[in-house]
């Protein structure tokens, strides 16, 4: 009979991962813990799948259809508002208690935002079970964030007048819904944190948990390619239009700037091109590089790690992708290709994009200076980097943060 009970929120993306592997440093740590995975990511009205999750855990899938929820619009407010507004809400809230009925000590999960996530976190306060969130990658808005599309900017108008007459619960920031521990990456983001309200006694910095392998990986780029050695690209996907996080027309054209470049480079030097695809990637992201390719590309659907597929190439190329840190962190090239700031649907989205472009890394915004990019990444040498601005995001990542966040837990719930 286990002692403790601890329940995750798995919501997509990394988050299984990320949850994952606090589970498996506890259960070294404690061996009579008991665990169980409660995946909201079929709430996601985009994308719907399931969480990567591959731990001891029991699995409880979150549906909409669970609680009698149904799904009209992309928006989770028109949906809520369609099948009752405050009704609808109680409802979710009871669905959510009855996902926790095996009565946790402890409620973790890495997003509280959308409602299904503030549903779980008031079903946990009725029974009394401390909440903690875990701050699991760089670039989190934690302020409100500024619409820039008409459609986004319409809905931001709307929601105060909505939230006040009680149609909707408010959508907390970022890590501000009340949680008896919130994890953060680093120093800086504390600092966001307080400033914006949390009790600082709440808050712990134990950096970021899937980053711990980023110092096992960590490798020096050797000297230049040999002459007739195949330059390896890896290209990280974003799913950006499909997401609705950018103009779609803007998306393709920077992807057929790509093509061009990428064509031009490979007449100049061997190359070779692996895409990597994002976890919610739909396969028609990069449909306008592939028909502008006259190279081969390899697709790389994620059947290995990211810092496996990045210690096998020789320089990535993406966008604002976390992946770019991750690059510079283990010691390779990367090259950034910034898509136009007023092509994004939100401010924050673009801010992370220029927060990239500032830390040294190449940028380049037409197929000239792409081409001349990838010719430099041949020599392997990296450019000056402003490490401040990074541990900034990321915090310290020296392998113990998995550690540092299980034992954060426990003592939580001890």
């Amino acid at each position: 009979m286990t002692s403790q009970k601890i329940a995750w929120v798995g919501t997509g993306g990394s988050s299984g991962i990320t949850l994952n592997a606090i589970e498996d440093r506890i259960a070294e740590i404690r061996g009579d813990v008991g665990f169980t995975f409660i995946d909201t990511q079929p709430f996601n009205l985009r994308t719907g799948g399931l969480t990567t999750y591959r731990g001891r855990g029991k699995i409880r899938l979150a549906s909409r259809g669970g609680c009698g929820m149904r799904s009209w619009t992309r928006s989770w407010s028109a949906n809520m508002l369609l099948n009752g507004g405050p009704r609808m809400y109680r409802k979710l809230v009871r669905y959510c208690e009855e996902l926790l009925s095996m009565g946790p000590d402890v409620l973790v999960m890495c997003h509280d935002r959308i409602y299904v996530e503030t549903a779980m976190i008031a079903a946990a306060r009725r029974m009394c079970v401390p909440t903690v969130l875990i701050q699991e990658g760089p670039f989190c808005n934690i302020g409100d964030g500024q619409a820039q599309s008409h459609a986004l900017q319409l809905k931001a108008a709307i929601a105060p007048v909505v939230t006040a007459a009680g149609l909707l619960p408010p959508i907390p920031k970022y890590g501000c819904a009340g949680h008896d521990l919130l994890i953060a990456a680093s120093e800086s983001y504390r600092d966001r944190w307080i400033a914006v309200g949390v009790p600082e006694d709440r808050i712990r910095v134990c950096g970021i948990p899937r980053y711990d392998s980023l110092a096992r990986a960590r490798t020096l780029a050797g000297g230049a390619l040999p002459k007739g050695e195949r330059l390896r690209i890896l290209y990280v996907v974003q799913p950006f239009a499909a997401h609705g996080k950018v103009d779609r027309g803007a998306a393709k054209s920077v992807l057929e700037m790509m093509a061009v470049a990428l064509n031009q480079a490979a007449e100049l030097f061997p190359i070779e091109l692996i895409v990597r695809s994002h976890p919610r990637s739909n396969g028609d992201d990069i449909a306008a590089l592939r028909q502008g390719l006259k190279i081969p590309l390899t697709d790389d659907r994620g059947g290995r790690s990211i810092e496996e597929a990045i210690v096998g190439a020789d320089v990535i190329v993406g966008h604002y992708s976390s992946a770019i840190l991750e690059t510079l962190m283990i010691g390779k090239g990367a090259i950034c290709i910034p898509i136009p700031k007023a092509a994004f649907a939100e401010a924050a989205e673009a801010e992370k994009q220029i927060w990239l472009t500032r830390i040294g890394l190449p940028v380049v915004t037409n197929a000239a200076e792409l081409e001349r990019a990838l010719a430099e990444a041949r020599q392997r040498s990296l450019p000056p980097i402003n490490w401040d601005l990074i541990r900034d995001e990321l915090g310290i990542v020296d392998g113990e943060a998995t550690s540092r966040c299980a034992e954060a837990i426990l003592k939580l719930v001890e």
